[in-house]
């Protein structure tokens, strides 16, 4: 966490910084302050509350994984433009980054679920996807609000926002499909071992 909060500090201070000036003028930088404040205020609320939650190491390094695509997005440059506003197969790459991470954080909420012993049974697979869709929507309302307080803004109109819920909602439904299909042929996997002509 602490190299997370560092790396975005520096992110800001000497590559962010300009390229926001370069991609949306001088004059919209409060946008810039907002986010940078809103991240970091999220850095730190993250750290205080799972500092002593413990992360898997493979868990870690998909966190790592879905950040690091984040921050390419506003600093890789591809064809003359950030990657944020290219363009692949029909979907900019913005939405590949919530599909991954919304994966990437229904893996997280299954992990703590298991570690906790929490079982919902029939509901536990509809809950863990419905809390991450509820983290992607925070985001959007944060999202929404800029829109509404920052002229000029740069955020994108209600049909970016839904598209970006709908690749949240992607993501966790992927990964719980993947989940159940495991389940489905471990239990395949045991009826074949307890057959009486196996050898």
């Amino acid at each position: 966490m602490a190299f997370n909060f560092v790396l975005f500090i520096f992110m800001c201070i000497f590559v962010y910084y300009d390229r926001f000036i370069s991609y949306r003028g001088r004059e919209n930088i409060l946008e810039f302050f907002l986010y940078a404040v809103l991240i970091t205020a999220t850095i730190i609320a993250a750290w205080f509350a799972l500092r002593r939650y413990p992360f898997r190491s493979w868990l870690l390094v998909l966190i790592e994984v879905g950040i690091l695509m984040h921050f390419a997005g506003g600093l890789v440059q591809l064809h003359g433009s950030r990657l944020y506003d290219s363009v692949f197969f029909g979907l900019r790459y913005d939405k590949y980054v919530h599909f991954t991470n919304s994966f990437f954080g229904t893996l997280v909420v299954k992990d703590f679920f298991d570690r906790r012993k929490m079982k919902l049974y029939d509901f536990e697979s509809v809950t863990v996807v419905l809390i991450v869709l509820g983290f992607g929507a925070v985001i959007e309302i944060v999202e929404f609000v800029v829109t509404k307080t920052v002229t000029h803004n740069g955020v994108g109109d209600y049909d970016n926002n839904m598209v970006d819920l709908i690749s949240n909602l992607t993501g966790g439904l992927v990964y719980m499909l993947i989940a159940r299909m495991r389940t489905v042929l471990a239990v395949l996997a045991e009826g074949v071992d307890a057959c009486p002509g196996k050898r």
